[in-house]
């Protein structure tokens, strides 16, 4: 058997550097400090303030096994640094056969011991490549394991290698006509005790049967059906669940009076009386006054009788009563902008306008430093008595110019969105974050960090649209976040 095997050799790139002064010196040891000085030198280019090097250091000699690398350098005032550490494993040196590939077995499930397996027909080879033609005739049905070894020409077996199979039944084929079918609900009174059904000699049964339910009782039950072929053989049954249901009431007779209410039933006969023709059928337009109903939601009910005196059960609408809006007829003053954070009614940036409907273009600026990502821009309007509209607002979004920092924040990961709890976010290594602020659709700063924090808990915060604004030392991001 021959394998490839690689020996760890250690190669580590270490940076160090000492304040106001060159180095002079370097040195290593593994796992056991010798003492400063004491360690083993490394040539290192001369008179250098910081040690960027890449050094082969040799880890022969080490027995097998987890390892601690150390190495500190020493400047030219006799200053020893702190050590720098990597920790690295030194695996054996495994056995490497040479030898071919002269015999293979295999078993199941329990081995019988080396050499008394089933053998396999094999080549001299260095490796075991091959499809293998295995019999399970023998096995019984259910799950089993094989396991297959090989021996080289120096009489060497190797570890086995195994694989879980199944084996299934082996199904009966029916070759029979279909001769009989049977039915029956619910319970099983036996083989050729249930209901017969009329078929045709067949091989396949794909027949619509009519199934009489009259006798059942109202509620769920299940229909079972069974064959039986030429060889008297009967299949297992394929069955179907279905409901009796009652028998509807049919009624003839007209409707002579309907009523509605609101909210509370006052009893039958005692609502407000709905003025109907003598029709089979109630399919009019009817206005029902709601002016003295108080604002909020309210359900209306309406019931019928026919001439029969009998009372149908209601239908029932939900409807909202609001309040009647304030229609303002002075005109627009003034108006103002403001993007993502609101910094109070009127200290907004000014827009000129004028009339008394605002349908202007605008042209509002987004070069003053905004975050690369998602934004806000918001509007409001104040008329000639000095009331503030609610403002109007629009999402836009600010593209990374090219360069490393925009590549570097495109990189910030913010998951999960929706978020319930908590928002995480993932930065790449080179990345601190300075400050993060949350802020609604009102534009109020809703939560503050001034620190490098990469989850912030949400629990709290209604549900809504937030924005998520995160600065760094390379720049600064927005992005859009859904609260659930």
């Amino acid at each position: 058997m021959k394998a490839l095997y690689t020996f760890l050799l250690g190669c580590f790139c270490v940076g160090v550097s000492l304040a106001q002064s060159d180095i002079a010196s370097v040195e290593y040891f593994f796992n056991t400090d010798p003492g400063i000085g004491n360690g083993i030198l490394v040539d290192i280019d001369p008179d250098v303030d910081l040690l960027d090097q890449t050094f082969s250091i040799s880890t022969v000699g080490l027995p097998a096994g987890t390892h601690q690398l150390f190495m500190r350098v020493t400047n030219a005032d006799g200053i020893t640094s702190i050590y720098n550490n990597q920790t690295f494993r030194v695996s054996d040196v495994p056995f490497n056969s040479t030898v071919n590939i002269t015999g293979i077995e295999y078993f199941f499930n329990t081995d019988p011991g080396i050499g008394n397996a089933i053998p396999v027909n094999s080549v001299n080879s260095n490796i075991l490549n091959r499809n293998l033609n295995i019999s399970i005739g023998g096995l019984p049905a259910g799950t089993h394991k094989l396991f297959v070894r090989v021996k080289n020409d120096n009489d060497q077996w190797s570890l086995y290698t195994s694989k879980t199979f199944r084996k299934s039944d082996i199904p009966v084929s029916n070759n029979f006509d279909i001769v009989e079918a049977e039915y029956f609900v619910d319970t099983d009174p036996g083989l050729g005790n249930g209901t017969t059904i009329d078929v045709a000699d067949v091989a396949l049964l794909d027949e619509n049967f009519t199934i009489p339910t009259s006798s059942l009782s109202i509620g769920t039950h299940t229909m079972l059906i069974r064959v039986k072929n030429s060889n008297n053989k009967w299949s297992m049954y394929d069955t179907k669940t279905f409901r009796v249901s009652d028998v509807p009431y049919n009624n003839i007779s007209d409707i002579v009076e309907a009523e509605y209410f609101f909210d509370t039933d006052p009893g039958i006969g005692n609502g407000t009386i709905v003025d109907v023709n003598d029709v089979a059928s109630l399919d009019d337009d009817l206005s029902i006054p709601t002016s003295s109903l108080s604002i909020g939601t309210h359900r209306l009910f309406m019931r019928v009788k026919n001439s029969a005196n009998s009372w149908s059960l209601y239908d029932g609408k939900s409807f909202h009563v609001a309040d009647i809006p304030f229609t303002n007829n002075a005109s627009i003053v003034s108006a103002e902008y403001y993007i993502d954070v609101d910094p109070g009614v009127g200290l907004a940036t000014a827009l000129t306008v004028s009339g008394d409907d605002l349908d202007e273009t605008v042209i509002i600026p987004t070069t003053t430093g905004l975050a690369q990502g998602d934004h806000y821009l918001h509007i409001r309007v104040q008329n000639a008595d000095g009331s503030w509209s609610l403002y109007d607002r629009k999402l836009f979004e600010i593209d990374g110019t090219l360069g490393i920092s925009s590549e570097t924040l495109s990189e910030i990961k913010i998951y999960p969105n929706p978020a319930t709890d908590y928002v995480h976010i993932k930065t790449p290594n080179s990345i601190q974050i300075k400050s993060t602020v949350l802020i609604d659709m009102n534009g109020k700063v809703v939560k503050q960090i001034q620190s490098h924090l990469e989850k912030i808990e949400i629990s709290i915060l209604p549900q809504g649209i937030y924005l998520l604004q995160i600065t760094t030392e390379t720049g600064s991001i927005s992005k859009r976040i859904i609260k659930n």
